[in-house]
């Protein structure tokens, strides 16, 4: 019977594990120095060898003839063990038997010694999924087991895990494989069987770090026939056609939103998914982003020709609009889970990365001022030097021709403020023009000068307003502000808006216990919390 390539390639001693170097040198040592915990948790995402690892252990430490740490595979105990009958190793799976009533019958059985073995060995995988009723029943078997009895965790969310259980295990995380030895462990599953490297580059990609995920894709498109290439891939996997990321990226760069639609109406007619291209998107503005900062260089995992495609296509972006793509496009991922058109969700978000930012807003601004080096770098210095030098005489004529006058020589003097109201207005208006980076002022409201202090409050959900005016530079540059507007003090405090509904209930537990004061006596009323 035929057997999916992620089972028949799953690792049988630490020396067949891809990746995991320090976790695997670890539990390589401990095993040959006889220094084996009771109590381990594994944790990581999904594919990452956690599973693989506890059955290697639980191996490892039964093993009679062991090699540098590492099982034999050919003893009684490795056999018993590769073949599920032995009665030393157990598994469960905490996600279909998360009871207590289940995790009792387990422990019932850890009295009883090894029957062939040294050792007997627990393995529960998704120990996040037990009760707390099943932890707590765990608890003091974990904290004090016998001495032949290992227990080991597996999780992927391992924040679910009680701190009791965690304090008293060996914590080791798995961390995602990388593009090579994910593309290196396909190479060997593939046996020689016509893949290209593109085809190879985008399963990695799309596995996400995973090795079982890799595989599993693998296998689906080996099925196929053929060779595997990019577009047979990407057919198993409902993604789009790269040129159709590479035409929506530059309708985006344009701001041409009508063919932006035109794009997205070549995808729906390919029958590709929204949630996969969105995700393909996402990872492809991420490139284009990796190319603008950090250059071509930087992209690995893909040929040299096609990272000088990303890097030429991110010269067509700003950093600035580069962030606002993916923040919509990512905002974008999240809400078709919930959409009844997904279409509609797409179709909005590149919508709104095709339109000018708008101009209230402090990241539009920003972007704004990131194109517009853009396209002065792209300015010759001569020729705007030339044109320079040529109109200074017409400019100093001009300014001959003009008749001299002494009142033009006195600039005129402001109105003094008349109200410390408008001393703040101005200051604000003068934050607005020269320190873009406060402008978030004007969304406070000015509440008066109050122990020799300007007062500004926010809505509760800008509390984080103060803290960016708490900062001394920010305290700096608002106090020499004022001072200029003709402020009698450069103090600023920032402040929260009171809720109002909070208020109005204060002021009638104050009148409601005025009114008890008024009729029993102050003496005569207690009030405790």
């Amino acid at each position: 019977m035929y057997q999916a390539l992620y089972r028949v390639w799953r690792p049988q001693t630490f020396s067949d594990m891809v990746g995991q170097t320090a976790i695997v040198r670890t539990l390589r040592n401990q095993v040959r120095m006889g220094r084996t915990a009771h109590a381990y948790l594994f944790c990581g995402s999904r594919g990452t060898g956690k599973t693989s690892a506890a059955k290697i252990m639980a191996r490892a430490v039964n093993c009679e003839h062991p090699n540098d740490g590492d099982p034999c595979g050919e003893c009684a105990a490795c056999q018993s063990i590769l073949s599920g009958a032995s009665m030393d190793v157990v598994e469960m799976d905490a996600a279909s038997n998360s009871g207590v009533d289940q995790i009792r019958d387990l422990l019932e059985k850890v009295d009883y010694p090894p029957q062939f073995g040294k050792f007997k060995v627990y393995i529960i995988d998704e120990v996040h999924m037990l009760s707390a009723a099943a932890f707590n029943a765990l608890l003091k078997t974990i904290e004090e087991p016998p001495a032949y009895m290992i227990f080991i965790l597996a999780t992927t969310e391992p924040q679910k895990v009680p701190a009791t259980i965690l304090s008293r295990c060996q914590r080791f995380d798995f961390g995602r494989f990388t593009m090579e030895e994910l593309i290196g462990r396909m190479k060997q599953a593939a046996e020689g069987a016509p893949v290209t490297e593109e085809a190879y580059t985008l399963i990695a990609q799309s596995a996400e770090g995973g090795m079982r995920d890799a595989l599993s894709l693998l296998d689906m498109c080996l099925g196929m026939g053929g060779e595997v290439t990019e577009e047979s891939v990407r057919l198993v996997l409902g993604a789009a056609d790269s040129q159709i990321l590479f035409d929506l990226a530059d309708n985006i760069a344009a701001g041409d939103a009508a063919g932006a639609m035109t794009t997205i109406d070549r995808l729906y007619s390919m029958g590709s998914d929204v949630t996969v291209f969105l995700r393909d998107f996402g990872r492809h503005m991420r490139y284009l982003t990796t190319a603008r900062l950090c250059g071509s260089a930087a992209l690995s995992g893909m040929s040299a020709e096609r990272a000088e495609r990303y890097a030429k296509q991110a010269e067509a972006f700003s950093t600035q609009k580069l962030m606002r793509v993916m923040d919509h496009i990512l905002h974008a991922e999240s809400d078709t889970r919930w959409a009844s058109s997904p279409r509609s969700v797409l179709e909005m978000a590149v919508l709104r990365a095709c339109d000018p930012p708008e101009a209230q807003d402090v990241t539009a601004l920003l972007e704004r001022i990131d194109t517009l080096e853009n396209r002065l770098k792209a300015i010759e210095s001569g020729v705007v030097a030339v044109r320079a030098a040529a109109s200074a005489p017409a400019a100093a004529a001009e300014r001959a021709a003009q008749p001299r006058t002494a009142a033009a020589s006195v600039p005129a003097q402001p109105e003094p403020p008349k109200s410390e109201a408008e001393v703040w207005k101005r200051a604000v208006a003068k934050i607005k023009a020269e320190h873009i980076e406060l402008s978030f002022i004007q969304r406070g409201r000015f509440q008066g000068v109050q122990d020799g202090a300007y007062v500004v409050a926010f809505q509760p959900q800008d509390d984080f307003y103060l803290t960016l005016i708490n900062n001394e530079g920010s305290k700096k540059v608002l106090g020499e502000t004022l001072l200029s507007c003709g402020a009698a003090t450069g103090e600023v405090r920032a402040e929260l808006m009171k809720d109002k509904a909070a208020e109005q209930r204060e002021t009638q537990a104050e009148e409601s216990m005025q009114t008890l004061f008024d009729t029993f006596g102050r003496d005569s009323v207690q009030v405790s919390e």
